[in-house]
């Protein structure tokens, strides 16, 4: 913690010297022309997705706007005497948009502009999705399944997005890393109440991310700096099914050259996760979080941020009373009360400084973490049931600090950055079960204990410079050095590279390699849950086993524009790992632990279509075809030795492996200034695997369908409430996760769900 309060000050003294936006921005770059003349002078104005950026022309007639976030924009292009441009724009991270315009000479009715933007504006496989976008969702209300509308992410139990055959995705929040272990795995990372918008790479991802499981790497905004903006609010309550009940507060304002952002969040319901049963029991959970946000402009160029986050949540766990349930043969007596506690603390600051012209920028984020969970455990009870009984307390703290450069070289912009992190963990656990002699006669219970303190660190180093030499081929090259201590040690150097090359206007070719390490992080590593007792506790068999996580991947794809504001992408994508590290659940509970399979493969292909219309209305579809196989399970949790003669080992399904999905979701504008709008959510997947990595067999298919209409909150002269009301599985398909298959649960998906909402602005 001393380190991290001296990096801050650190940064403080160095804020003395432009948009204020975390690392999750882009590059507007271009040319404008008037009758094949340098149009000097020319106005150039970026707006969209509460931003508004603009930029002068100088005598050859270029302009750059540097870190443009994410999302999609309007830019609008005027020189005096011409036809005035306007065209849709999509900007992601770490992407560069050329655009070279010619205004050409006034016409009476029509416009002589074009534009070209160029093969590094869009990767094929990254997609966003902005704030009225998100405010239309049936599932805003969480963010693991606003995830999960992605392409290449599958739904899998307790709402955790599976990306690409395997667990694990890597979050940024507002530039910042986002650690998050499996220790917290109910409660969400950040509320999607307190984001702005959001971006997914399923791949192509650059040397600036690596270091931990990388399924898929989520980018988010919180919340987006407009000083010009008045002080404004909004307060939202709301009921529903399995009594859902909720209230929100949102408020910014600014301060002198701060713009400064509260958001407050309470929820209960009786559905708090996944169930065992077809209809929940015991399932109770509380959720309370804060979020403090401050984007300050600390001179002409410079800007300084601050995020400060709190999470608590309580959760009941589900059990089955039914000893005779033929799809779970666990059960416990009524009234068992096994419950979770989770904590978690974020702060960090990030110091940009841009340069005058927009075509560099240097950053300096010093970050810290907490997080604590404990699960009390009615050991009694699960006893009772033939159950193993748990209680745990285990915490941890991250102090981080990264540091990046960016510069653009003419058709050169080159990326370089450190990205250091400490983990203290100190973890208490003990499982009490109770053995059977020989004739299965129950004996006195046993305790398993696993009381560790453990320190460990992350260090990450990388420099990648995206070439742009023509209008038609981009080049993306990084290289990436990470090496990690703690229970798990190890380093890798790897290497990246992305092309995409523009076919003819509306077509973008595009094809990835690159290498990825990880290492899991300390409160995820535990000792054995399945030899008890057994040869470890004499010591034949070391506590700690697993390996780092080293993959391979690749992948090929095309990107179609069909009209402005809307494209369709296909992606063909393979992942070949070594020491896969996969989850499974702890004991009886649904708590997640880590562990190895020696080898991995996971391919498919995916595809999107989005498309977003001048007048509001929005649709996507995301759809994928995979297969996930892994085998030779050792480390942690399962004290087997790594099998290291893959000719030995028989890869099997996992069971999150879903053979087919597709998710489509259409939104409708309608009434004056489309201020009302009604969406459609169909879902449907194949079923997951009924035994883990153990034969082929399958859980039904199942198809739901939710729905979401509502009004926006009107402020003005004329200021009227909003509303919200989302159907969940509106046909009520019950269907089945999981099944109980030895290392895992029984759980259902939910059935029908109803939720209805008030907002009065302020």
């Amino acid at each position: 913690m001393r380190s991290f309060i001296a990096a801050l000050c650190a940064t403080a003294f160095l804020s003395v010297a432009g948009p204020a936006f975390a690392d999750t921005a882009g590059l507007v770059r271009g040319t404008i022309t008037a009758g094949g003349k340098p149009a000097q002078g020319a106005v150039v104005t970026l707006r969209g997705e509460g931003t508004s950026l603009s930029a002068t022309t100088g005598p050859d007639g270029t302009f750059s706007l540097g870190r443009v976030p994410f999302g999609r924009y309007t830019l609008l292009a005027h020189h005096a005497g011409n036809v005035d441009f306007t065209e849709p724009v999509d900007v992601q991270s770490g992407s560069i948009v050329s655009l070279p315009i010619d205004l050409g000479l006034r016409t009476i009715g029509r416009t002589q502009a074009g534009l070209v933007k160029g093969p590094a504006a869009n990767p094929v496989s990254v997609n966003s999705v902005g704030r009225a976008q998100l405010a239309t969702l049936p599932q805003n209300q969480s963010l693991d399944r606003v995830i999960e509308t992605f392409p290449g992410i599958v739904r899998f139990s307790y709402d955790e997005p599976v990306a690409h055959g395997f667990h694990g995705l890597t979050y940024e929040l507002d530039g910042v890393p986002l650690p998050v272990g499996t220790t917290s795995n109910f409660s969400e990372v950040i509320d999607p109440r307190t984001i702005d918008s959001l971006e997914v790479f399923t791949g192509a991802f650059p040397a600036e991310f690596g270091g931990s499981r990388q399924g898929a790497v989520v980018n988010i905004i919180s919340h987006r700096q407009n000083l010009s903006a008045r002080a404004e609010g909004s307060l939202t309550a709301g009921i529903g099914s399995y009594g859902d009940a909720q209230t929100s507060l949102a408020e910014s304002f600014t301060l002198g050259r701060t713009r400064l952002f509260l958001n407050a969040n309470e929820e209960r319901t009786n559905r708090g996760i996944d169930s065992p049963t077809f209809d929940p029991i015991h399932d109770h959970s509380n959720q309370s979080n804060q979020f403090f946000r401050t984007i300050t402009n600390v001179g002409a160029h410079d800007t300084l941020s601050f995020d400060a986050s709190n999470n608590d949540a309580t959760f009941q766990i589900p059990i089955n009373t039914n000893s005779a349930d033929p799809n779970d043969p666990l059960s416990v007596p009524p009234g068992t009360d096994d419950v979770q506690h989770e904590y978690d603390n974020i702060f960090n600051l990030v110091y940009t400084s841009n340069a005058a012209n927009g075509n560099a920028f240097t950053q300096i984020v010093p970050w810290y973490r907490y997080d604590r969970v404990r699960y009390l455990g009615d050991v009694p009870n699960d006893l009772a049931g033939g159950l193993d009984g748990l209680r745990q307390d285990r915490h941890s703290n991250f102090e981080g600090l990264r540091l990046s450069h960016f510069h653009v070289f003419g058709p050169n912009a080159i990326k370089a950055g450190v990205d250091e992190s400490v983990e203290n963990f100190a973890g208490n656990e003990s499982i009490t079960y109770q053995p059977s002699d020989a004739n299965g006669v129950p004996g006195a219970p046993q305790v398993f204990t696993d009381n560790a303190t453990q320190r460990g660190s992350q260090f990450g180093a990388y420099i990648e410079d995206k070439w742009t030499p023509t209008n038609y081929v981009s080049v993306q090259a990084g290289l990436r050095y990470d090496h990690s201590t703690g229970y798990v040690g190890g380093s890798r150097l790897s290497p990246r590279i992305e092309v995409n090359g523009q076919l003819d206007p509306q077509d973008v070719l595009h094809g990835y390699f690159g290498r990825l390490y990880a290492a899991p992080f300390l409160e995820d590593t535990r000792k054995a849950a399945v030899l008890l007792g057994g040869d470890n506790a004499a010591g034949a068999l070391p506590a700690y086993n697993l390996q780092p996580e080293n993959d391979s991947y690749y992948e090929f794809g095309l990107a179609h524009t069909f009209a402005p504001g809307a494209r369709a992408t296909i992606n063909f994508w393979k992942r070949d790992v070594t020491n896969v590290l996969d989850t499974t659940q702890l004991a009886n509970t649904p708590i997640f632990a880590v562990f190895n399979n020696t080898i991995g493969i996971a391919k498919g292909v995916e595809g999107r279509v989005d498309a977003r219309w001048r007048n509001g209305d929005s649709l996507f579809f995301s759809t994928q075809f995979s297969a996930s196989k892994a085998g030779g399970i050792s480390g942690s949790t399962f004290l087997f030795p790594p099998d290291t003669n893959p000719s030995d080992i028989t890869l099997g399904p996992e069971d999150h492996d879903q053979t087919f999905s597709a998710d489509l979701g259409y939104t409708k504008r309608f009434g004056a200034d489309r201020q009302f709008f009604a969406t459609i959510e169909p879902q449907y997947g194949t079923g997951y695997p009924i035994q883990f990595q153990n034969g082929e067999g399958r859980l039904p298919p199942f198809l739901t369908f939710d729905a979401s209409v509502g009004r926006d909150a009107a402020r003005g002269s004329k200021p009227a409430l909003g509303f919200t009301a989302d159907f969940q599985n509106f046909t009520n398909t019950h269907y089945l996760l999981k099944v109980n298959n030895g290392f895992n649960t029984t759980q259902w998906g939910e059935g029908f769900r109803a939720d209805i909402r008030l907002t009065a602005p302020f």
